[in-house]
């Protein structure tokens, strides 16, 4: 039975077997589009999330839901962030974010 869902993109309820609604589909169509894009006209290259985001014109959001997709997995190189105060002498700086 399928059951009433939230659209993870949106926010508006919906009746169907997927994460999104059929108007975010579309829109996933095309940054999925986007990123692949931008992927293979880059090659190689090592990307954070902040980096493929302002690339891309994704959001954060969607972003970090596509790259948990099986076929992005590992494109990303984890990305450091310093602390809210900047650190405290004495300790590690730096946190990894996953």
């Amino acid at each position: 039975m399928i059951e009433a869902r939230k659209c993870v993109r949106c926010g508006c309820m919906y009746i169907a077997d997927t994460e999104v609604c059929g108007q975010c589909q579309k829109k996933d169509g095309v940054d999925l589009q986007k990123l692949k894009g931008f992927i293979e006209n880059q090659g190689n290259e090592a990307f954070t999330q902040g980096e493929l985001a302002i690339a891309t014109g994704i959001t954060d959001k969607n972003l970090t839901r596509f790259l948990g997709y099986d076929e992005f997995k590992g494109i990303c190189q984890a990305e450091k962030a310093i602390p809210a105060g900047g650190g405290i002498e004495g300790q590690e700086g730096v946190t990894e974010l996953v």
